[in-house]
């Protein structure tokens, strides 16, 4: 309830699961986002920003909480492995991109409560992430 659903690729594939008016973004409009935040004044600090100012585990002793700065509100809800076991919640935000990487792969961005920037990988595609729709 807290955190969301997690989505496989084949949901991102469909096209259906933002609503109407609105869509999942692509690796080129998280980093747009990304660059914004760091031209106003957030350099180094860009997944801090985007982190809820609750929710968060600590990590060695600090806060993982961020300042959500833009309202934002990244949430940890961790991950669902290819196995079906899901992993770290309370402590990283997955969430994929709509932009494929390869035929096995496709592009996503992440939150941690131990790295205040944004990180961007390739995860399998039978991975389970969070999504967050933007307006078209």
């Amino acid at each position: 309830d807290t955190y969301g659903k997690l989505y496989n690729w084949n949901a991102i594939e469909t096209g259906k699961l933002c609503p109407t008016g609105w869509h999942v973004p692509t690796d080129i409009e998280w980093t747009v986002l990304e660059v914004y935040l760091t031209a106003n004044g957030n350099r180094g600090t860009q997944g801090k920003t985007l982190r809820a100012t609750s929710g968060w585990d600590d990590y060695k002793g600090q806060s993982g909480n961020g300042t959500d700065n833009f309202g934002w509100l990244g949430l940890p809800g961790g991950f669902c492995g290819i196995t079906g076991e899901f992993f770290s919640n309370g402590y990283d935000g997955y969430w994929w991109t709509s932009s494929e990487s390869n035929e096995s792969r496709a592009w996503w961005r992440s939150l941690s409560n131990s790295f205040d920037l944004v990180g961007k990988f390739n995860g399998l595609k039978k991975s389970g992430f969070s999504v967050r729709c933007i307006k078209d």
